[in-house]
């Protein structure tokens, strides 16, 4: 899911850095099937995206909406996208005790 967030990002006006996060993320649970790494890790890499989805959180909810009309619903999406993240990484740790 997270690599195919990150293959639509082309049209994205910082596509270079929301390509490189879902790439990321997605490396990050592909680790914890193939090689887990210790569960301090996952924890960190799970609060980074909550610390900036919170950070990024538009000031007045207009939705996510199906085009981008406002700056409101860019940070709606992008803020999302890191907790998508930030649950990808709590799978991490999930996936890792198994």
């Amino acid at each position: 899911m997270l690599l195919c967030f990150a293959a639509v990002q082309h049209n994205d006006p910082d596509a270079w850095l929301w390509t490189m996060v879902y790439v990321i993320y997605a490396l990050v649970v592909i680790s914890a099937v193939i090689r887990p790494l210790n569960t301090i890790w996952y924890l960190i890499v799970l609060m980074i995206p909550l610390v900036f989805a919170f950070l990024q959180w538009p000031e007045k909810w207009e939705g996510i909406g199906e085009t981008m009309m406002t700056d409101n619903t860019e940070r709606a999406r992008e803020s999302l996208g890191l907790i998508i993240c930030a649950l990808s990484s709590w799978l991490s740790i999930k996936l890792k005790s198994e």
